[in-house]
Order: structure tokens, then sequence, then C-alpha cells
């Protein structure tokens, strides 16, 4: 492999940071945005309280959608519960032990839910 290939350009002193697959400023890239990760169509909703001060959240995984649509569905379901949440890494995150009320509004809105983790 030639040396341009194993390695890309990841910040400029012009426009900051930027995508390793694009190489555009992270702002205006739109790989990530687009994409949509891969899995077996099941979502799976857990608890977690790792890295987190002990304070729970709830876990939603496995939505196979964009990330402007998981950032809709992640607006819907903070309102349903009443909490606050955001999406990182194509993973919702809503503040507390709220995975009753979610599973129920992820099943209403079509999609095939399990419940993981214990």
């Amino acid at each position: 492999m030639s040396f341009s290939k194993l390695s890309s350009l990841v910040y400029s002193t012009e426009t900051g940071r930027l995508c390793p697959v694009c190489e555009q400023p992270v702002a205006e890239c739109n790989c990530k945005k687009n994409a949509i990760p891969e899995g077996d169509g099941i979502v799976r909703v857990s608890r977690e309280t790792k890295g987190r001060k002990g304070a729970g959240v709830t876990l939603v995984k496995g939505v196979l959608a964009t990330e402007e649509d998981l950032k809709q569905l992640c607006s819907l379901l903070k309102k349903r519960c009443g909490v606050g949440g955001a999406v990182k890494d194509f993973v919702i995150e809503i503040q507390g032990d709220k995975r009753d009320q979610v599973i129920a509004e992820l099943e209403k809105q079509g999609y095939k839910v399990k419940r993981a983790g214990g």
C-alpha cells in the first residue's frame, strides 16, 4: 500500500477537524449523517449506569435509521417520557429508567423491540 492510503488528513489549521472519509470539515460532512448502521432489525432497550456516577439511563440500540431520523425519534421519546436525552454513535440515550415507556412507544411506532440486559 502506498503511504497516502495508510494516512488521511484529520485536521486542518484553516477549517479545524476533518472527516477521515471524505476529508471535508466535520460540520459539512455528510458521510455519517446519511449512513445507516447494519443490524438484525431488532431494537434493543436496556438500562446502564456505567460511567455516569450511578445515574441510570435507558439505551435504545439497533434502530436502522439515519442520524437525522434518530434525532427525531429521540425527540419523540423524550417528549413521551418527559425527560432529557441525546443521540450518540447511533444509540439513543434517555435519562432515567424509562424502559417500559420507551418499549411501549417504539412498539406503537412499529418497531420490533426486545428488552436487553436484565
